[in-house]
């Protein structure tokens, strides 16, 4: 689906939404953007301005820094191994969940609805901005659409 078209089928669902079933359903977009627009949390590390508490652990006991990136390069450790919190609270973590917010081009930091999706997750900024630079997300027109 082109980022456009989600843009608008996420307008169609929460008008919607808001007419017939707030209250009765949940649907974690419009609760994490809610989120987002009042400061809180979002709850969901893909709208956060930062990453990094959805670590994966394989069946053998090795720990990734994201369920999206089990990769040689984002390997932690093995639970069998070393102690999870120390993989946790690890410089290599950290520096992988900042990298989120130190990551945006320059159009994400001018935009201003960039609080309610802070680039979204890296896995889906694969984009260049209008300017050229590398790292915008795939949906970045859907989400402004969304949020505006």
């Amino acid at each position: 689906m082109p980022p456009a078209e989600f843009g608008k089928f996420l307008i169609t669902i929460f008008d919607e939404w808001v007419r017939n079933d707030v209250g009765r359903y949940y649907v974690q977009i419009f609760d994490t953007t809610l989120a987002n627009w009042v400061g809180e949390m979002p709850g969901v590390c893909v709208f956060a301005e930062t990453c990094g508490y959805a670590l994966v652990m394989e069946p053998d006991g090795d720990i990734f820094t994201c369920h999206h990136f089990v990769y040689p390069e984002y390997y932690l450790g093995n639970i069998m191994e070393k102690p999870l919190i120390d993989m946790v609270r690890s410089q290599k973590q950290f520096d992988f969940g900042i990298s989120k917010r130190n990551r945006l081009p320059r159009y994400c930091l001018r935009c201003d609805v960039r609080f309610a999706c802070n680039g979204e997750c890296l896995k889906h900024r694969i984009l260049k901005s209008p300017d050229g630079e590398p790292g915008l997300n795939y949906l970045c027109e859907g989400y402004k659409l969304f949020s505006h």
